[in-house]
């Protein structure tokens, strides 16, 4: 009888190491909820009070631009290049290599592979900084220009939109870093939008 106690005991005492070792592997990392400071309803775009000032410039001539009656297209393709630059490529800002930026801007059917190749590259080194200690040297996006833009056809999957926009664009960082400057990025609409669907 004392022997079977004993066992008893001891496979408890295993559980509970078991159980106890098991949530410390797997446990979920606390999420961070950036809250909405801005949004421009019609479009589905939101202003989150984590991003950097620059990006909160541009968001904010954005939310000025769709307001107007007959929005010009020229302009809202440069100021949607300057927001996903200015948040996918600002490193700094970011709290996880899973938070990627300026996903709002991608075409909705692109997304899932786009945030899958960010965190398999540009993303992949980004050091978590949930407790706010992280010491990282990560690029910060400081100016952006637009070089070019030009009218196209393009096809993506069963669309072609013949009013597509292909952007030249270059960046700067305040520290450089080594990271990418130029991009060719292509925009097509959807629905009343343009959105990403190629960057080279």
């Amino acid at each position: 009888m004392k022997k079977i106690r004993i066992i008893l005991i001891v496979i408890l005492i295993l559980i509970i190491l078991v159980t106890l070792t098991i949530k410390i592997l797997f446990k979920e990392s606390p999420k961070i909820e950036n809250k909405i400071i801005n949004e421009i309803k019609d479009y589905g775009y939101v202003l989150e009070d984590n991003k950097s000032s620059l990006y909160k410039q541009y968001f904010d001539e954005l939310v000025i631009l769709l307001k107007e009656e007959d929005v010009n297209e020229e302009e809202y393709v440069k100021l949607i290049t300057k927001l996903f630059i200015s948040d996918f490529y600002n490193l700094d800002n970011k709290t996880t290599k899973n938070d990627i930026g300026g996903t709002q801007f991608i075409y909705s059917s692109a997304k899932d592979n786009m945030i899958l190749e960010a965190s398999n590259t540009i993303y992949k080194y980004i050091e978590n900084n949930l407790d706010n200690k992280r010491k990282q040297d990560l690029p910060v996006v400081s100016n952006i220009t637009i070089d070019s833009i030009e009218n196209t056809t393009y096809k993506y999957n069963d669309i072609e939109d013949d009013k597509a926009y292909v952007v030249s664009v270059s960046w700067e960082y305040t520290n450089d870093l080594d990271y990418q400057k130029k991009a060719d990025i292509t925009f097509i609409h959807e629905d009343n939008k343009l959105s990403i669907v190629e960057i080279k």
